[in-house]
């Protein structure tokens, strides 16, 4: 089932699909990909060089730790990022660290103070910004007093970005030994707790980029600002991509699918039943027709299948009345044959019985003995001649020839026999000489046996017309007489071998004549045709191309 051309169709329908739908994702998806690579290049590298220029006025001539803490993690926070500041020799000076799912900002507020800024890394560890005013940096850290007021911002990471949450929270620890900036923070008992916190969804995957830009001269750099560890909201992206093409090439197989059917439904329901007619005329019912219908090719096929479907009809047809033919003609020449075989057998038994003393008896039977020889021998040539022209073996010696001359030949030939019978011979000679390109020997065969039954149809007393004409490209021969005519009956037939028709039985001859005659002017390419009236007259035309 599946190696019918519908199955291949559809299969056709639904590869190409998934083809063009997989070549647009390719296409489309490498375009995201490039795209957002680039994107986060610009965004790391222009985050990267703002903070290159921030961090150079505290990197010289003193190096200012506390500010470049500050900048680092601030950085960090809002950029979601990690954030180095190297040396010269591309050693860590201060490390923001990996980016955590869950970040906290805090900004406290001292009673009669100015809001200060805090950043943390874990859930309840905060690290607060140095108090310039306490202490010369770095040596000192403020942390916030019992009853000063902190506002705790959370950055929770997700796959399209980051949520924050803020809380209202209150210190209850005092700090009364400053910290240095290489220890850890301590954890405060501030009145919020890590579950309180919501969890991410889904962890984001984490670019593994890394963008590097010198601090200062690019030839003799202060360090470098490291940016790396960005969300990868590329891979987000082309995941995303990668999905909807997925569903898009689902979804445009299946309507390839449904319309593979429908199509495919079209094309071959025409071809079944074209099937099924080959079918039927295998089994002989020749008169079995193709619908015509579907697309143009498919039409086309229908037409020709019925034409075919005719042509072979046509064909057995005529073969069948060839044999139905060829019966006859076996019939018809067995018949004539054995007349004068009976004939001669009858002669022979006589001329060895009773007649065989008296010599004028012998000398009438031989002489109808010879007679009957000759009839043998003339219905022998002729079939001879029939069957080398139906096979189309004569070969005709064309050449140009007058038309006015052959008619002038041909009456003088039948002059005699035409007044032995008192049958007036007319001629009718064309207007304007004419030539007619024919093998003259033959063609004057067909003229004559036109002629002489003519004059054997003709009454005593009778008129005989023997003419030609040109009529547009070709030249026209008719030989007409006042004789009984040819029953409408007879006519369709009259050509057919060894038919007689009605008036003719009477006369004798083989029936061979006709045939022979339209055979020959067939093989000159010419058609002969009879026009007759009963009871009244006949006209045979032979028409001959210029």
């Amino acid at each position: 089932m599946f190696y019918s051309i519908r199955w291949q169709l559809i299969g056709s329908y639904i590869l190409l699909t998934v083809l063009a739908v997989s070549l647009v994702g390719f296409l489309a998806l490498s375009f995201i990909q490039r795209h957002t690579e680039q994107q986060e290049i610009d965004y790391l590298t222009a985050n990267a060089e703002a903070l290159a220029r921030r961090a150079w006025p505290l990197l010289w001539p003193v190096r200012r730790e506390r500010e470049l803490f500050n900048l680092v993690h601030t950085a960090s926070f809002l950029s979601n990022v990690r954030v180095r500041i190297l040396d010269a020799r591309q050693q860590p000076i201060i490390d923001s660290g990996p980016q955590p799912g869950i970040q906290q900002f805090a900004l406290v507020a001292p009673a009669a103070e100015r809001a200060e800024v805090a950043v943390g890394t874990q859930a309840v560890q905060l690290m607060i910004l140095p108090d310039m005013g306490a202490a010369a940096p770095p040596h000192h850290w403020r942390w916030p007093r019992a009853g000063d007021a902190v506002t705790v911002v959370s950055r929770i990471d997700s796959p399209w970005g980051s949520r924050l949450y803020f809380e209202e929270k209150e210190a209850v620890l005092e700090l009364s030994a400053p910290l240095s900036t290489t220890q850890t923070p301590p954890e405060f008992g501030l009145s919020f707790r890590p579950s309180e916190i919501a969890s991410p969804e889904e962890t984001p995957t984490r670019s593994d980029r890394t963008i590097m830009v010198p601090i200062g001269d690019e030839d003799r750099p202060l360090g470098y600002i490291e940016l790396s560890n960005s969300p990868n909201f590329g891979a987000e992206a082309l995941t995303t991509a990668r999905q909807a093409f997925l569903l898009a090439a689902g979804g445009a197989s299946l309507v390839a699918l449904l319309v593979g059917l429908l199509v495919s439904r079209g094309l071959t329901i025409p071809l079944q039943q074209l099937i099924g007619a080959a079918n039927r005329m295998s089994s002989g019912d020749l008169s079995v027709r193709a619908p015509v219908r579907g697309h143009a090719e498919i039409t086309e096929l229908g037409l020709q299948f019925n034409q075919m479907a005719e042509r072979l009809e046509a064909s057995f047809s005529e073969l069948a009345q060839e044999r139905d033919a060829l019966r006859r003609f076996i019939a018809d020449a067995s018949h004539e044959l054995r007349t004068p075989v009976a004939a001669l057998r009858n002669f022979n038994e006589l001329l060895q019985g009773p007649a065989s003393h008296d010599p004028a008896a012998r000398a009438e039977f031989l002489s109808e003995s010879q007679n009957q020889i000759k009839r043998l021998e003339w219905l022998i040539d002729n079939l001879l001649n029939l069957s080398r022209l139906e096979a189309g073996l004569v070969a005709l010696n064309l050449a140009d020839q007058d038309v006015g001359e052959m008619i002038s030949t041909l009456q003088a030939s039948f002059n005699l026999l035409a007044q032995e019978k008192e049958i007036e011979l007319q001629v009718k000679y064309p207007v304007q000489p004419l030539l007619v390109r024919c093998d003259r020997a033959r063609f004057e065969s067909v003229l004559s046996n036109l002629l002489d039954n003519a004059l054997k149809f003709a009454p005593a007393g009778g008129r005989v017309e023997l003419g030609a004409q040109q009529v547009d490209q070709a030249v026209q021969f008719w030989v007409k007489d006042n004789g009984p005519g040819i029953a409408p009956a007879d006519q369709a037939r009259i050509f057919e071998r060894f038919y007689r028709g009605q008036n003719a039985r009477t006369i004798g001859g083989s029936g061979l004549g006709l045939a022979i005659a339209q055979r020959m002017v067939q093989a000159h390419g010419g058609r002969i045709f009879v026009a007759s009236d009963l009871d009244n007259s006949s006209c045979f035309i032979v028409e001959l191309p210029l």
